[in-house]
């Protein structure tokens, strides 16, 4: 088997890239700086580090496959931060890469949460349930629907948990087309609960050409073989190579939207040059290192 079948597939939880310049500048000339800030803002906000800090605990403890969503955490934050107040706010607000909370309304990864709902194939949504014992503030309200897509609802906590619960669920599972549709399990929520924050990310893709399915050994980082179901085709490729990594790309069907492409990103450490943990720290290392690092020519 090649060394591509005997190494761990790093898979980033940036499941999609957009073209942020086709919406975020519009025509006429922008200076390098201003690009500079807008490109800042969008690694800072996104939630990577906190995705880094996720993806090294796993790798430290089972070693089973995980999934994180940074936008996800980005937005769930956003809505804490629009909702705080002192120093609270001021934590998020630095954690979130952002000066102001006007700042972080404008920042591209709320650009980023319009745009997902305007899409086929994508959907994003945020959720607030408070007891009804503490009040919604109208802004509160009003800046998470207009800002993160999000509903904010007043439920009774104390006698009616188990109905608050199903409304969540309800919610989560008719922003993700009823793929989620239980994200709060039984006994999740009791008359102690104050408040659920709830994010919904669902996508849809289609590969451009179908790959070949096969059943392969794969060998795992402790050294044991297992078979796995995988995929192969002959086609030319998006791959690169950088110093201790290799990147593919595997770009989605579009679906009449040209102004938008979605794609896949693999990064692939080589074996005894590079953990995945230095992978990682190389990932949040700049703003710019998912850009400079996606492939763009196919071999």
């Amino acid at each position: 088997m090649s060394r591509f079948g005997k190494t761990v597939l790093l898979c980033l939880a940036l499941f999609a890239a957009w073209h942020l310049c086709s919406t975020l500048w519009p025509p006429g000339g922008h200076s390098a700086e201003e690009k500079a800030v807008v490109s800042d803002a969008a690694g800072n906000a996104s939630g990577l580090s906190l995705a880094r800090e996720a993806g090294v605990r796993a790798a430290a403890g089972t070693g089973r496959n995980f999934v994180v969503s940074p936008l996800s955490i980005h937005a769930a934050l956003a809505m804490v931060a629009a909702g705080a107040r002192g120093e609270t706010r001021r934590d998020l607000l630095g954690l979130l890469g952002s000066a102001s909370l006007d700042e972080l309304h404008r920042a591209p990864a709320i650009k980023l949460v319009a745009r997902l709902n305007g899409l086929k194939q994508t959907s994003f949504a945020c959720g607030v349930w408070v007891d009804r014992r503490r009040a919604l503030r109208p802004e509160f309200t009003a800046t998470g629907a207009s800002r993160y897509a999000s509903t904010a609802e007043s439920v009774d906590f104390v006698s009616g948990a188990e109905l608050a619960r199903r409304r969540v669920n309800s919610f989560v599972a008719d922003a993700t087309k009823q793929r989620i549709q239980h994200i709060l399990p039984p006994g999740s929520v009791d008359s102690s609960t104050t408040v659920v924050l709830a994010n919904a990310l669902y996508f849809k893709g289609a590969w451009p050409e179908p790959f070949a399915l096969f059943t392969t050994p794969f060998h795992t980082p402790g050294g044991a073989t297992v078979r796995v179901p995988s995929m192969t085709s002959g086609r030319s490729q998006y791959i690169a190579l950088y110093p201790g990594f290799r990147a593919l790309k595997l770009p989605y069907r579009n679906d009449g939207d040209r102004a938008t492409s979605f794609y896949m990103l693999i990064l692939l450490p080589d074996s005894g040059t590079l953990s995945l943990t230095d992978l990682y720290d190389k990932v949040v290392s700049s703003p710019e290192f998912i850009s400079k690092h996606t492939p763009e020519e196919e071999v």
